[in-house]
């Protein structure tokens, strides 16, 4: 019940930073598919660690994450010479650590008490369509797809999580034996 509580709290400031506080400032980037990977995280821990789909897009974006961290650190060393940021510099920060690190954390705590407990999906049919249908909201709203912003940055991020979701796919079926239908 209280990783519920937490969970759904998190989900509800997450979405009130960015989609009220910080709209201005953030504009586009309020779509970018972290947010939604962090949405993911905290809908997660709101479902109490039950939902399989919440729970696999964690381990997804969880190998996505230490790859990209080079973009958190570019974002703290950038921040002071970003005007856009000036007038609320430690809610972006604030926004900032609520976006990765929590994704992060928990995954690492999915792992070490057993993600298989986590992850394993009846068939691999139900983690395909899972990961695909939570992946939607990349190519209908992230910019770097639809508008081509910041190009290839959209093709990193796509590769990143075909690489890592085909990874988790492949492990299921070798290590713990899920069939496919």
């Amino acid at each position: 019940m209280i990783l519920a509580v937490f969970g759904f709290g998190l989900l509800a400031f997450r979405i009130w930073l960015v989609e009220v506080k910080l709209r201005e400032e953030l504009q586009f980037r309020r779509r970018y598919f972290s947010r939604f990977f962090a949405y993911y995280a905290c809908l997660a821990l709101a479902f109490e660690l039950t939902a399989l789909p919440f729970n696999s897009m964690v381990m997804v974006a969880f190998p996505i994450l230490i790859v990209t961290s080079v973009w958190d650190v570019n974002f703290y060393r950038r921040l002071d010479t970003q005007p856009y940021w000036s007038a609320k510099k430690r809610w972006a920060i604030l926004e900032r650590l609520t976006l990765h690190p929590p994704v992060a954390i928990l995954a690492i705590y999915m792992i070490v008490t057993g993600a298989r407990h986590y992850i394993q999906p009846p068939n691999l049919v139900v983690f395909v369509v899972s990961v695909v249908v939570l992946f939607i909201p990349f190519f209908l709203v992230d910019e770097r797809w639809t508008k081509r912003y910041k190009w290839p940055e959209a093709l990193v991020v796509i590769g990143l999580v075909i690489l890592s979701g085909l990874s988790l796919l492949i492990a299921e079926a070798v290590l713990w034996g899920v069939p496919i239908w």
